[in-house]
């Protein structure tokens, strides 16, 4: 299916600002964390697991923007862009998902 091109940019402008918003709460815990808000082994634990959360969530905002760059461009859509990227990324991470920090 095809994606129209204000769909794609629609979607990319949602990606980014994700993006932008996850990086910002996810370091902003890690730098909270680091700086003494809680001191001992669970603390350098969740330092480690935000740290990767941080990884696993870069590589899927990257992936979801490699998805749009190559999704074909028509003059309209049956599926809007953000469904097509979501069939194509699978299923996102999420707080269930084991391994991941829970909220």
């Amino acid at each position: 299916m095809m994606a129209a091109q204000e769909e794609i940019n629609a979607a990319r402008r949602m990606i980014e600002e994700l993006r932008d918003q996850h990086a910002h709460d996810v370091l902003k815990l890690i730098r909270l964390l680091e700086d003494g808000a809680m001191k001992g082994k669970a603390a350098d634990k969740l330092i480690k697991d935000c740290q990767a959360w941080e990884a696993a969530y870069k590589s899927v905002f990257h992936r979801a923007l490699a998805v749009l760059d190559s999704a074909p461009v028509g003059p309209g859509s049956a599926q809007s862009a953000p469904e097509l990227f979501r069939h194509a990324l699978g299923q996102l991470p999420s707080s269930t998902d084991p391994g991941m920090p829970h909220r």
